[in-house]
Formats: C-alpha cells, sequence, structure tokens
C-alpha cells in the first residue's frame, strides 16, 4: 500500500513500510517532530496501525532508569477498621497515619508522589538523591512502625481500636516518569508485595536491600515466600532495630598506605610515651579512597597495646542536629537504646560517670541534655544558660573523653564534614587538652572544616598506583586471571573501596548496588544535569565539549553551567582541551540512567556529529550506531573501518570489522539496499580471506558463494564479475579444475564480450590448461591476454581490481609455462616483470602477489638448481608472510624451505640414510599440512622431490607409492602438469628393465605431447645414461 498526496517529495508514493521505517529512524535520532508527522500519515492511510500508535505514544520527555529504594506502607485490616467505626473517625485515623508515614520519608529524604488510599509508596533516591538511601527508606520504615504504634495507643484510648501498618522495602531498576512524578516496573510492584509478608507492626526488606543494610541493622532472616505474580520465592528478613555498632571482621587488606602508616605507628608511639607534640592526624581524600581503613588501624594499633579506643562516627542525617556523634557514643557506652526510659537513661549515665571517675553531681547535669534527657528524671539542671551553658557543655565532654581514655588512647572521628558545629568544638578542645597521650585521627572529604592550628596534620591520600591496584585486586580474589585484574583495575581507578566492591561483586551485571548510591549521588545535583550526564556517559569516558553540545542541543551558556556544576561535584575533570568522567564507574551509572529508548538516540545523534565531522574513526561510529539498533548505518560505518584498517596494512582488523558489519546485517529486515550491503560486505570479506589465507580458504569461499545466492539483483555488474571471478580461483588453488572450468564458462557467457573482462577470462582460462599440462595452449591464452591487457589505457574503474590483479598474474602464469619449456631466463625476466606490476596494487593485493611470485621464484630456482638461492626466496617468503598476515603463504614458505633442505641433503654425498628418511618425513608433513587445508594447486612437485629423498635412501617402494600417490592425485582433478616428472622418477624404482623402460617411455611420450620441453630433456639423460 502506497500514500499519496502532500507536498513532501519524499513521502509521496511512499509504502506504510517505508514511511514507518523513517519514522522510526527519526525517534531515534531524537526528531521527535517528523515522527510524528509521519507516523500520522501513515494513520491516516491505515487507521489501525499498531505500529504508528506506538510511535505517537512515546513520551515527549523521557523518563530515567533508576535502581531505586521503595518503601511500601500498608494499613492492617482497614476494610475491618471502617466497619467499626464512624466514617469521620475513619477519615480521621487514616489521615493521621498518612501523616505520620509522610513525615518519616520525608524527615529521611525520601518522596512520596501519590498519596490516595492507606497503601503508600515511598521512593528514596529521587528528586534527590543520597548514597544511602537503602538506609534511609529502612530507618523511615522503622520510624512509621514506631509512630503507628504510639498512634494506636492514642486511639484505642480514644475510640477503643488499634491500627496496625506493615512496611516493606525493596530495591531495583524502575522507570521513573520524571513528568508524572511516578514510578513503573517489577521493583515497584515487589515492593508491595514484600511489605504483605511483614507480620502486623513490622517491617521486613527484601534481600537486595539486606545486603546493602546488613552493617547497619540486626536483621532477623524469614523463610523465603511465594507472593502472587513473582516466578520464584521473595527472600526477605524482618528488621529487628540499628545496631549498636558495625563489626570491623572482613576489612580489606591496607596496601599502598605504607607512609601513613608510619606516621601513625610514629604517633601512637608518642603518645604512649607522653610526647605526642601533633595529636591530631587528618585523613581527607573523595569517598572510597581508604581514609576509614587507616583510622580503623589507628583504632587497632591501640587496641592491640590494651588502650582505649573512642569513636565518634558523623551521619548525613544529622549534620544539623547539636552534638550528635557524642550522643551515639554516650548511649553506646551507657547501653541506652531507644526503648530505654528516661529514669533508666539517667541512672545508666550517673553509673558511668562514676565509673570513669567523674563526679556525678557535676558531670550529669551537663551530660544528660545531651542525651535528651529531661531534668523531671531526677537531675538538677546547670545553673547556666546560653553561651556559658554551651562552653560548659564541650568542657564536660572533653573532660568525660578524657577520662574514658584514662591516659594514652585513641579517638577515631570518623565523617567529620558531616559534625555539627558543637562536635567540631569538642574535637578542637579535646585536641587542646591532649596533654602528650591522646591521638586525634580524624576522617573526611575536601571542605572547610578541618580545624586550624598546628595540633593537627592534613594526610590527603591519593589513589593507588596501578601496581599498588593490582596487589590489592589479587589480595581480594586470588583467582583472578591479569586480564581480568586489568578490567578491575580499568574501572575503579584506584579508590580502593571501589576495588573491593567490584571484586565482590563481579557476579553482578554493572556497577555494584553498594557503590551505586554514593556514586549516583554525585551525579544527580540538579534535574538539568541528567540530559547532559546521559549524554557524555554514551559518547564515553572522555568527551568533547563541542561534541557534547551538539549532541545535547543546549546553550554554551547552559552546558557550561551545568559542566560547571559536575566539576564541583566530583563527577568531571578537564582533560586535555576537553572533560572526562573522574571515574569510570560514575560513567557506568550516568549510563544506567538513560531509559533503552532515550540511549539509543544518544548514540545514534552522537555518530552522526561524528560523521558531520569529516574524517571519523569509523569503529567508534559503527559502534554508537550499533547501540542506536540503526543496523544499515552501523554495518557501513563498520566498512569504512574495514578500508581504513586496510590502508594500514592490518589484515585481520580489516577482516573483523567486515565481520562485525555482517553481524549487523543478521537482525536487518531483508529488502533490496540490505542485501546489496550484504554483497558488498561479503565480496571485501572474501576478498581478503583469500589474501590471508589464500584461495583455498573455505570461510571466503563461502562468502562468495553467499553473494552468488544473493542473486544477480543485488549485485552490480563489477561485482558479480569479481565474485565470479574469485569463485574460478577458489578452485583452482584446490586443483579443482573441473568446477573451475565451469565457473569461468559463466563468466564467458555473462561477460566474454566486454573488452576489460575478456582478458581476465583468458588468464584464468590460461591456468587451467597449465595446470592440465598442457603448455601450448596455456601460452595460447596467456599470450593474447598479455597483449589485450598490455594494449588497454585507462583501466575501467567497473573491473579496475580484477584486471590490475590479472596484469600481473599473467606475467607470472607466462613464467610458469616458460619454465616447463626449460626456458629459464624468460620465466625469470616474467616473474620479475610480475613483481613489478604486482607493487601497484595496493593493499592487500600488493603483498599477495609479492609472496606468490617468490613462491614460483623458489621453484624455478629448484628446477635450475640454484638450491642457495632458492633457500633464500623461500626464506624471504616466509618473513614476507610473518609481516603481512598471509597465513597460506607462511605454510607454503615453510614447505619450499623443507624442500630445498631436502635437496641440499641429496647434493651432500656425505649425507646418509637416516638423514634422508627424516627429511623425507619433514617435508612429508609439511605438504600433509598444506593439504588439510584445501591447498593442492602445484603441489606434486613435492610428491616428487620426497620420491627422490626415498629412491636415494634406498626405499624404492616408499618411492614408489608416495608417486603413485602424486599421479592418483593428479587423475582425480586432472592437474597433470608435473605428471611426465612423477613418472620419469617413478621409472628408477621399478626392479625390472622393461617396467622402467616403460614409464620412462610414457613420460618422454607424456612431456612431449604438453610441450614440457624440460621434462622431455630429463627424460632424454635418463635414457642415455641407461645405455
Amino acid at each position: 500500500m502506497t500514500i499519496d498526496g502532500g507536498s513532501d517529495d519524499q513521502t509521496h508514493g511512499a509504502s506504510i513500510d517505508e514511511m514507518l521505517d523513517r519514522a522510526v529512524a527519526a525517534i531515534n535520532r531524537g526528531d521527535r517532530a517528523t515522527a510524528t508527522v509521519l507516523a500520522a500519515k501513515v494513520l491516516a492511510a491505515d487507521g489501525t496501525n499498531p505500529e504508528a500508535e506506538d510511535l505517537l505514544s512515546v513520551p515527549d520527555q523521557p523518563g530515567e532508569i533508576r535502581r531505586l529504594s521503595l518503601l511500601f506502607a500498608d494499613l492492617v485490616d482497614s476494610t475491618v477498621l471502617s466497619t467499626r467505626v464512624e466514617p469521620e473517625t475513619y477519615r480521621l485515623l487514616v489521615g493521621r497515619y498518612r501523616e505520620k508515614v509522610l513525615a518519616a520519608v520525608n524527615r529521611y529524604g525520601g518522596h512520596i508522589g501519590s498519596t490516595a488510599g492507606d497503601g503508600l509508596l515511598a521512593v528514596f533516591g529521587h528528586p534527590i538523591a543520597h548514597e544511602d538511601d537503602a538506609r534511609r527508606a529502612v530507618q523511615a520504615g522503622l520510624e512509621v512502625i514506631r509512630d503507628v504504634a504510639r498512634l494506636s495507643e492514642q486511639a484505642q484510648r480514644r475510640f477503643g481500636v488499634q491500627i496496625q501498618v506493615r512496611v516493606g522495602v525493596h530495591r531495583g531498576p524502575v522507570y521513573l516518569d520524571t513528568a508524572q512524578d511516578d514510578v513503573y516496573g517489577l521493583a515497584a510492584n515487589l515492593a508491595a508485595r514484600v511489605s504483605g509478608l511483614a507480620p502486623p507492626g513490622a517491617l521486613v526488606v527484601s534481600d537486595a536491600v539486606a545486603t546493602l543494610i546488613a552493617a547497619d541493622f540486626e536483621l532477623e532472616p524469614i523463610p523465603a515466600a511465594w507472593v502472587k505474580g513473582v516466578g520464584e520465592p521473595i527472600v526477605h528478613h524482618r528488621v529487628v532495630a540499628e545496631s549498636r555498632s558495625a563489626s570491623g571482621a572482613g576489612r580489606p587488606p591496607l596496601v599502598g598506605r605504607d607512609e601513613e602508616l608510619a606516621r601513625l605507628r610514629a604517633s601512637w608511639a608518642q603518645a604512649r610515651a607522653g610526647t605526642l607534640t601533633t595529636p591530631g592526624v587528618i585523613f581527607m581524600g573523595e569517598p572510597g579512597i581508604g581514609k576509614s581503613r587507616l583510622a580503623a588501624a589507628a583504632g587497632d594499633m591501640a587496641a592491640d597495646s590494651g588502650s582505649v579506643v573512642l569513636e565518634l562516627i558523623g551521619s548525613p542525617l544529622q549534620t544539623d542536629t547539636g552534638l550528635y556523634p557524642v550522643r551515639a557514643l554516650l548511649e553506646c557506652r551507657c547501653d541506652i537504646v531507644r526503648e530505654t526510659g528516661e529514669h533508666e537513661r539517667l541512672r545508666r549515665l550517673d553509673a558511668v560517670c562514676h565509673a570513669c571517675g567523674l563526679e556525678p553531681r557535676l558531670a550529669v547535669p551537663l551530660l544528660a541534655p545531651v542525651l535528651g534527657i529531661e531534668p523531671r528524671a531526677g537531675y538538677e539542671p546547670a545553673a547556666a544558660a546560653g553561651d556559658e551553658l554551651y562552653g560548659l557543655v564541650t568542657q564536660e565532654v572533653t573532660r568525660y573523653l578524657l577520662a574514658c581514655l584514662g591516659g594514652a588512647g585513641v579517638v577515631v572521628a570518623e565523617d567529620v564534614h558531616w559534625f555539627d558545629p558543637s562536635t567540631r568544638a569538642v574535637l578542637g578542645a579535646l585536641l587542646d587538652s591532649a596533654a602528650g597521650r591522646v591521638l586525634v585521627v580524624m576522617t573526611g572529604r575536601p571542605g572547610g572544616w578541618v580545624p586550624s592550628g598546628s595540633t593537627v596534620e592534613v594526610v590527603e591520600l591519593p589513589p593507588l598506583t596501578d601496581a599498588q591496584a593490582d596487589v590489592l585486586i589479587e589480595a581480594l580474589d586470588p583467582g583472578l586471571s591479569a586480564d581480568q585484574r586489568a578490567e578491575v583495575a580499568a574501572r575503579c581507578d584506584g579508590v580502593p573501596f571501589y576495588i573491593e566492591q567490584v571484586v565482590n561483586g563481579r557476579s553482578q551485571a554493572g556497577v555494584p548496588e553498594t557503590l551505586y548510591e554514593p556514586l549516583l549521588a554525585r551525579l544527580h545535583a540538579s534535574p538539568e544535569v541528567v540530559p547532559v550526564v546521559e549524554a557524555a556517559a554514551v559518547i564515553g569516558r572522555r568527551f568533547d565539549r563541542d561534541l557534547l553540545r551538539s549532541v545535547v542541543g543546549v546553550s554554551p551558556d547552559e552546558l557550561d553551567r551545568v559542566i560547571g556544576e559536575l566539576e564541583d561535584a566530583g563527577v568531571l575533570e578537564s582533560w586535555a582541551g576537553g572533560w572526562s568522567f573522574r571515574h569510570e564507574l560514575l560513567r557506568e551509572v550516568a549510563a544506567e540512567l538513560a531509559p533503552p529508548s532515550v540511549r539509543r538516540g544518544l548514540h545514534g545523534k552522537v555518530a552522526d556529529v561524528l560523521v558531520r565531522s569529516g574524517e571519523p574513526e569509523w569503529g567508534l561510529v559503527a559502534q554508537h550506531y550499533a547501540h542506536a539498533a540503526r543496523l544499515l548505518d552501523a554495518a557501513a560505518a563498520y566498512q569504512q573501518a574495514s578500508t581504513d584498517a586496510r590502508r594500514r596494512g592490518a589484515l585481520a582488523e580489516a577482516r573483523a570489522h567486515l565481520t562485525r558489519a555482517l553481524a549487523q546485517l543478521e537482525d536487518a529486515p531483508p529488502d533490496a539496499e540490505r542485501d546489496r550491503l550484504e554483497a558488498a560486505l561479503r565480496l571485501e570479506r572474501g576478498s581478503l580471506g583469500f589474501a590471508a589465507d589464500g584461495y583455498q580458504s573455505p570461510e571466503a569461499a563461502a562468502d562468495f558463494e553467499r553473494c552468488l545466492q544473493l542473486g544477480h539483483a543485488h549485485l552490480r555488474n563489477d561485482e558479480l564479475f569479481e565474485t565470479l571471478t574469485a569463485v574460478a580461483n577458489y578452485h583452482l588453488i584446490r586443483a579443482d579444475l573441473r568446477r573451475a572450468d565451469k565457473v569461468i564458462a559463466v563468466l564467458r557467457t555473462h561477460f566474454g564480450e566486454r573488452q576489460c573482462a575478456h582478458p581476465v577470462i583468458e588468464v584464468l582460462s590460461g591456468t587451467v590448461a597449465l595446470l592440465r599440462g598442457d603448455c601450448d595452449a596455456a601460452y595460447h591464452h596467456l599470450h593474447g591476454a598479455g597483449d589485450e591487457l598490455a594494449t588497454q589505457g585507462r583501466i575501467d574503474e567497473e573491473y579496475g581490481r580484477v584486471v590490475a590483479e590479472s596484469k600481473a598474474l599473467v606475467r607470472l602464469y607466462l613464467a610458469l609455462v616458460a619454465l616447463l619449456r626449460g626456458d629459464f631466463d624468460r620465466a625469470e625476466d616474467e616473474l620479475a616483470q610480475a613483481a613489478r606490476l604486482g607493487s601497484g596494487l595496493g593493499f592487500p593485493g600488493t603483498p599477495y602477489l609479492h609472496a606468490y611470485t617468490r613462491s614460483m621464484t623458489a621453484w624455478l630456482c629448484i628446477e635450475s638448481g640454484r638450491l642457495d638461492h632458492a633457500a633464500d626466496v623461500a626464506a624471504a617468503t616466509i618473513d614476507h608472510a610473518e609481516r603481512y598476515g598471509l597465513d597460506m603463504w607462511l605454510r607454503v614458505g615453510a614447505t619450499w624451505l623443507s624442500a630445498v633442505d631436502a635437496l641440499a641433503a641429496l647434493a651432500d654425498d656425505r649425507c646418509d640414510r637416516t638423514v634422508l628418511v627424516s627429511l623425507s618425513s619433514a617435508l612429508t608433513t609439511h605438504l600433509d599440512n598444506l593439504r588439510s587445508l584445501g591447498v593442492y594447486m602445484y603441489t606434486t612437485i613435492f610428491d616428487a622431490i620426497i620420491g627422490r629423498l626415498l629412491i636415494a635412501a634406498g626405499e624404492p617402494e616408499s618411492a614408489r607409492e608416495r608417486l603413485q600417490e602424486g599421479l592418483e592425485l593428479a587423475r582425480d582433478n586432472g592437474m597433470h602438469f608435473y605428471d611426465a616428472e612423477l613418472l620419469r622418477l617413478r621409472a628408477s624404482t621399478h626392479i625390472t628393465p622393461d617396467a622402467r623402460r616403460a614409464d620412462l617411455d610414457a613420460a618422454r611420450t607424456l612431456a612431449r605431447r604438453q610441450g614440457a620441453c624440460l621434462f622431455e630433456m630429463r627424460c632424454g639423460v635418463d635414457d642415455l645414461e641407461a645405455h
């Protein structure tokens, strides 16, 4: 069906399929306006076309793919509750319940897009991404459980009913619709299913969440359970409470921090001696660089000495809560938990103060407020207020810390960048009061929080070197290979925590879950950042500003503002006139953000911009087109990459690019354009295959056979001619002369009347005649072809490559005719001409032709008795083949060299039988290898040489068998050019004179009939010697 009408010439008369293809291409390159117009035209002609409807339904503002932590809170038996109270009361209770959930979610940085109903879904990680969103979701869930429990107590007292909630937290990839503020995907559904597994008044988390929060919460495993719509049982855990402290077990080894460790050891030794003059050591650096690991090492030093270690830990959730790290320490040392009553809290604080030597009467009034204990619990408040009270509390906390240490000790202050001002003041007071016996080890990210003065030393931690990273990776997993370790190192940029998590998560696809949230938090600075960072990630680790702007399509000022924001967030850094992701893992996270449709469009835009740049790196362009699902464009780009590689002489690379191009076409819809491109690609790959592996290459032959299967409709004249010529040569190298004749006949039928094609066909016919042993017919075809080619002026572009090769090959085959006629000088001249003409064929034609010429020169030298020169030529053939990656000629050269070694031994009167048999065996192995690859052309020459060796070794029967094998091969395939020599040699293996005479006469008769004067003369010499 076609679509008529409209002013666009391209759409007039176009088929629906063509219109849809163009619409899809427009979507993929981000041109929604064109796609919409095209889809609308399709629907005008076919109102129910589902593909057009799908195209129109693509969102204008695509969302993001995110791994989000999802909390689902569900009111238990809400329907039953609605039957037990008045509607107004029910509305009040449900409203209060929703308020509690919203408050807890907001407190921990989550977001609820919709508040309808009593089942509430909250997302953590959007619109603001934090580096601990899974932990925040669980903390919010615990708070919901507690707050609803208190609400239930109130409802029981006032209305005589209870309300309970189930909370579940799950984590997984979702489609985040930023325009509609909603999430889609299995993970969102699973969050509700996980919630349904929780007992009333409890919080459960899926296994995906448990792996991220196990160090921060006490978990109780629950047997896996089936849920509706999921194909396997859900592994889940009940969250009991927050953990009191994290375990130090399983710490990774310390690698590349020898200087820092030495500094800590020296400082700790001074503290134990009471002579420490610089009590503060600050380890500063980006997240994951190893600050906490060094702080833990300092704690271990003190603990191993029997000294006290105190920990003050900052929290991103408590940056505005006064003295929060001190409160956490006090709660831990007093064994206070959330459920501990106020009076009991006071009693335990009093006991701890007394135990460490403080006067409770003086200390408790100043420390109790830190724990949130009101005076009504039973103590007299301090008689001070305002700044005076603030100073007294700071002094008392410092005094308490020093009393806990009781002498030499270590205070570890982790994540000081999250400390509130009051806790930083305590740190300052502690440093001033250290008295040479307290080592304060602080960790933090770069910023303005560093205490001033001479009491601290700041140590900025650099990334590990490549060698150090390799040591750490091997220590974490000794089973990894060198390549696997290098792959990990390349992703992690020397950041120890990244290395640890990537090694531990090698079984996971993409960025490990333990790294996703902290990396995403750095990326997701503002909504405007997302499209820019998505495009940058698609371009690669490093990118050019102009390329990025062309892809994103924003103004230069807007782009500079976003890049500045990403640079401030530690995501990007300047690099060689452009920009680079600070870490490869950051780029990987950014690449995950774009939904598949967006990602395809970005890849297509990048490729289009690179192509317009003039001289792109075609391999890179092809990869982008492939990711964009623009299969024909990808295949064409790989074809260009192959051309570039061929010009550099990289034959294997050129073939690999063509293989990748053909792989793209496997999924492309069949049509004339696709088939025409496949034919061109296979034609090129087949030609390169013949150059590398010889015309015996079955893979190359399969490519040419496929070209013929595609039919004349998809092959231009030059492509069909080149394909048939290559197939003919394939059969010639295999000495399959019957099939070669059939292909030549097809060539004559279709192209015999064309001026440029005729001499090429004659060269092929002459080659067949040569191999059959008809020197006169061969000379007739080849000499005529040579004259035609010599008189042609400018080579017809349509058949240029094949004609140019034929100009060289005709001289080579005329040389072989001269050789068989015994005219060695003429043969040498013709080979020299072939080499000269082959020099202009380019790559891979020139290397191939020169290898062929050297091979035939080795034969000429052997037949003319110049063995030293033959050895040099054979060795040169091997070197040449190795240089250009010509596998077949490498084996051919090795076979010639083996033959020369054998003939040299024959010429040495001192050579014994054992050596001759060994040389015969070696040459046989080379010959068998050639034939196993399908190379049969000329190989009966080596049968003759093996026969000569065995005759000289005194093994005439074995010699006769080998010579007979060569003759039978010739009988089977029609390659009789060396039969006369084989018969002549076989004559000397017979015992009876009659048998010798019969073979010698047959050899002379055959040589005369073939015009092989060389062999006829040798028969005459043998005849004279016999008489």
